[in-house]
């Protein structure tokens, strides 16, 4: 598994609106999206943090299940 996973925005609109056509993307479609970025954005990432993930590592436990408050295993609650 993995703690952490991060990502960056395309911020260029040149570059957008070629993927957006490779992809068959209508432009009409997201034109809010673009429009933002026409006059230029700042640069921005982010990352999300694997609570669960986070206190594995840090406890050494080996199986994740271990350390989930609330267990979400398919068919595991009796109703």
């Amino acid at each position: 598994g993995e703690i952490v996973g991060g990502s960056q925005r395309e911020e260029r609109l040149d570059v957008l609106q070629k993927r957006m056509k490779e992809l068959k993307i209508e432009e009409k479609e997201l034109w809010w999206y673009l429009e933002l970025r026409k006059f230029g954005s700042v640069p921005h990432s982010g990352f999300g943090l694997g609570f669960e993930r986070l206190v594995q590592f840090v406890t050494g436990m080996n199986n994740i299940r271990d350390v989930i408050p609330f267990p979400r295993t398919p068919q595991n609650a009796n109703f």
